[in-house]
């Protein structure tokens, strides 16, 4: 699989995967680095760009990760038209709106939508929206030079975590198959003993959910609460109208579970409150 982050943030996540080349062919894409130093975000969108690494054509799929406020998103287009023919999932990530100057307002505005229009059409294979800002929450805050740092970890134990599941037999259950038009996503987490689900971005209209339950082996063997806790769980995403499902892996950590929640609906553009 093709890891590629584009711009400073999309870089910073990117390589966090480097300790799992076996897995992943890592690529970073920047302005010097990659990209050709542009002025100007339309300048980055005209960028005739091909990919100048070998190997590539070992990989059937790949996620990319930007951030679409900065003026090397711009290129991210053009980098998407190079991955025609691999199955991409893109990483969104939503800047703090409220701290960005009316110009990086503008360009997360359109990149936000066009973005989502090449999910709808089917270039993406999945858009998964994530908020900086729920994400400091979340995740919390670093220092003055590594602020995005726990933020950046996060995103990536995450999608670790998601992805270990996809290709390991669970315990319980079995991951959910999303409906070919089910193209936007996000995530949550929570602690699955105190039942709390935090969302990683607010996604209207879910329509699609699927639980990741990490539980420890001596709650796998000796708590019989576990599958009746999951399928309340179940029962209450129904309740909203989502097509619910939910799967059980070991764990060495806490009991604790991620969910992929899915939609087909075009997301509004979050306003900074």
């Amino acid at each position: 699989m093709l890891m590629i982050g584009i711009g400073e943030a999309g870089k910073n996540i990117a390589e966090l995967f480097k300790p799992h080349t076996q897995n992943y062919k890592i690529i970073t894409l920047d302005a010097g680095q990659g990209l050709d130093k542009k002025d100007t975000v339309e300048e980055y969108d005209e960028i005739d760009f091909k990919f100048k690494q070998r190997g590539l054509k070992s990989h059937t799929e790949a996620i990319v990760f930007v951030c679409g406020s900065g003026k090397v998103a711009g290129a991210s287009l053009r980098v998407l038209e190079a991955l025609r023919g691999y199955e991409i999932t893109l990483c969104y990530i939503v800047p703090e709106l409220e701290f960005c100057s009316k110009e990086e307002k503008l360009r997360n505005k359109v990149h936000y939508n066009v973005m989502q229009q090449y999910a709808r059409s089917g270039m993406i294979n999945e858009m998964m929206l994530l908020d900086n800002k729920t994400l400091l929450d979340i995740a919390g805050a670093g220092t003055v030079t590594n602020y995005y740092e726990k933020v950046n970890y996060f995103i990536y134990s995450t999608l670790q975590n998601i992805m270990y599941c996809a290709h390991v037999t669970p315990a319980f259950g079995k991951p959910h198959k999303r409906k070919d038009i089910s193209r936007i996503s996000t995530f949550s987490y929570g602690s699955f003993d105190a039942s709390d689900e935090k969302m990683i971005y607010p996604l209207d209209n879910v329509t699609e959910t699927c639980y990741y339950i990490n539980i420890e082996e001596d709650d796998l063997n000796g708590d019989d609460t576990i599958i009746p806790k999951c399928k309340e769980i179940v029962r209450k995403n129904n309740d909203k109208g989502r097509e619910t499902s939910f799967a059980i892996w070991e764990s060495s950590e806490e009991n604790h579970f991620y969910a992929k929640h899915y939609t087909h609906f075009i997301q509004d553009v979050i306003e900074p409150q």
